[in-house]
């Protein structure tokens, strides 16, 4: 996987050589971060509906979380009198 990798890394460093050198890895560099910094600006609406989708499952699951039930004070001074004498 890492050779996969690095044959990568190496295939495209040759390629922008090949096509113009420093100024063609300017561009590849440029049109990458406008890429990257409009992808921040402007989410994605199918990741925008998972993440709602993924709240939405979880907010029901915690409010379908069993909870213990209250027991009843005399009950709970009844038994403790039975404990102590």
């Amino acid at each position: 996987m890492l050779q996969i990798f690095g044959g990568m890394i190496i295939g495209s460093i040759m390629t922008m050589m090949l096509l113009g050198g420093e100024s063609a890895a300017d561009q590849i560099l440029a049109n990458a971060q406008t890429l990257y910094l409009d992808q921040l600006n402007r989410p994605d609406t199918t990741t925008t509906l998972l993440l709602l989708v993924v709240l939405s499952i979880f907010l029901a699951s915690l409010t379908a979380w069993p909870t213990q039930p209250v027991m009843d004070t005399k009950k709970v001074i009844k038994q403790l009198r039975r404990h102590c004498s």
